[in-house]
């Protein structure tokens, strides 16, 4: 049987938005907190999706390597975080009008779930920060 490569399992999500903009010649935007957060959450959104259907296609062999694959692409995502920076409460408001407070809500809480099982706790840490800004409970 054949084995899985996990470094590239998941290569089709880490396609560079911002070489796709630069060729239908729009504007740099690769740091906007909007775009960086989209990837963030579309980009949980999406590992999930492919997770599915790997596990569907491939079963047992993707099992062996589904956690690492999972790491190697949460790792990816929280390089979107280091180009953050302090958030004005009109970026926060846009942001939750583009992607929506409970996409947001899910992403940073799955990855969030995920680095605590691991004891990965600076990546946490920073997630803990964006969700509190973007708490539901915030709302009630």
């Amino acid at each position: 049987m054949k084995k899985l490569d996990i470094s590239s399992l998941f290569s089709i999500f880490s396609a560079n938005d911002e070489e796709v903009l630069r060729e239908h010649g729009v504007v740099d935007y690769s740091n906007s907190p909007i775009i960086l957060f989209g990837r963030v959450v579309r980009g949980v959104e999406n590992f999930y999706i492919i997770d599915m259907l790997y596990t569907s296609r491939y079963g047992e062999r993707y099992t062996e390597v589904q956690d690492n694959i999972k790491l190697m692409y949460f790792l990816d995502l929280m390089k979107h975080f280091e180009s953050l920076k302090d958030l004005t409460s009109d970026t926060i408001s846009s942001i939750e009008d583009q992607l929506g407070i409970t996409a947001i809500d899910y992403a940073l809480q799955e990855m969030i779930d995920f680095f605590l099982d691991l004891e990965y706790y600076e990546q946490c840490a920073v997630l803990k920060k964006y969700l509190d800004l973007f708490s539901l409970k915030k709302l009630v």
